[in-house]
């Protein structure tokens, strides 16, 4: 067993785990960062989700609420992407991305501030001291690989070392619906609004005549996404979330088993998309929400719905609180149009474990705040202040408290 050392380990490559390496990078420290895919942008590229959420105010234009690294995140994606805003009839505004381009921008990223980087590595022992997190160890290529630490940042989405470390957590017993998204080939040429409009008569039609379930009616185009004759398309999977041990497999399997059978029916009964063709399947299943880790506060509904700010705050969030069940409808709550709440680092920060900080989907939040919180736009923000609160834990270790002694309105502004 190999032994090598870091100032910061970053779990987790997604939008969050990349923003917290560049951060913490930044401040002149040794980062490692460890994904489990072959490649970055977790969610976002795994299971091909299309759009960046979270990045604009809630309002009836599109003005960025965002700031720093995270827009210039977003703008830099934008162009890679060759993409524009839309907006919905709600006063949401979000981005569509090209999967690659994505991939592309954390690499791009990463190499720039010289991050150390280990794909297809799974986080299976963390070795705790007088609470702190010492070391953690991987298995790499049937390898086992320790990496001592002096912080470390969990945006694995699913709070593994919580997990590993028996820690508080919030779980649930069944979590959002999941999703698997598809590209379809070989479309008729008619703008996205019609191409959603005619294919969703479609199914409804089948789901009436008794050729297709109605599960079906839970397919969505993914917005921005149609191009030369290709689209994708997200279908809600009608089985429960539980993460037990084989439930994703079991999604994954009803998944592709529901989008055969969509594409041989329109292929062979519907004279618009007889020449359409299963491009590919998005890696993973999109799973919305899982584990999250218990920090020194904990994220409510009331603090989103009623647009709260704090005085450690790290991040803005646009976002409604956005739940996915197996209805056909998604359930939104909103705060006031133009107004948005605030995180507060202490949600970034463990309250067990001094050097453990979290980023991402597995900040200390209920399950009705994470709803919100887990988009894109403000992953992106709480993996950044995640690697300053981590990057301060060392350089200011003669303070008692990480967060009172960081500049965080630097991070929002």
């Amino acid at each position: 067993m190999s032994i090598h050392h870091q100032d910061i380990i970053i779990i987790g490559g997604g939008s969050a785990g990349i923003a917290a390496a560049v951060s913490a990078a930044q401040e002149g420290l040794n980062v490692t960062i460890i994904e489990k895919n072959s490649f970055f942008g977790g969610k976002a590229t795994s299971a091909e989700v299309g759009t960046v959420c979270g990045l604009f105010k809630y309002s009836n234009t599109q003005d960025y609420l965002v700031h720093g690294f995270t827009r210039e995140f977003a703008n830099q994606l934008q162009i890679l992407s060759n993409s524009q805003p839309i907006s919905n009839h709600h006063g949401l505004h979000f981005l569509p991305y090209s999967i690659e381009a994505f991939k592309n921008l954390c690499l791009d990223l990463l190499s720039q501030y010289q991050i150390k980087i280990l794909l297809n590595s799974n986080v299976i022992e963390v070795d705790e001291k007088n609470n702190q997190v010492e070391s953690i160890t991987i298995e790499l290529e049937n390898e086992k690989r320790t990496i001592s630490c002096r912080s470390i940042i969990d945006c694995s989405g699913e709070s593994i070392v919580s997990q590993l470390s028996e820690l508080p957590i919030h779980s649930n017993d069944t979590y959002q619906a999941a999703a698997q998204v598809f590209t379809i080939d070989g479309l008729p040429e008619m703008n996205e609004m019609n191409l959603n409009l005619v294919m969703m008569r479609a199914i409804q039609k089948a789901i009436q005549s008794q050729l297709l379930d109605q599960h079906f009616e839970r397919l969505y185009l993914v917005l921005g996404s149609y191009h030369h004759h290709q689209a994708s398309f997200k279908l809600g999977i009608p089985l429960e979330v539980d993460h037990s041990a084989n439930n994703l497999l079991m999604l994954r399997e009803t998944a592709v088993k529901m989008i055969h059978e969509l594409i041989a029916y329109l292929k062979n009964n519907i004279e618009t998309f007889k020449d359409i063709h299963l491009q590919h399947i998005a890696p993973e299943v999109g799973t919305r929400v899982g584990i999250r880790s218990q920090g020194r506060y904990t994220l409510t509904l009331d603090d989103v719905l009623e647009a709260k700010k704090f005085d450690h705050a790290i991040a803005n969030c646009s976002w409604p609180i956005e739940e996915w069940g197996q209805d056909r409808k998604v359930k939104l709550r909103f705060f006031q149009l133009d107004d948005y709440y605030q995180i507060p680092a202490e949600c970034l920060q463990s309250d067990k474990i001094s050097n453990l900080f979290f980023g991402g989907r597995n900040i200390s939040a209920t399950n009705e705040a994470i709803a919100s919180a887990r988009v894109m736009g403000i992953c992106l923000q709480t993996g950044y202040a995640a690697g300053k609160l981590a990057a301060n834990c060392i350089q200011k270790q003669d303070e008692i408290n990480v967060i009172r002694s960081i500049q965080l309105n630097q991070l929002l502004y």
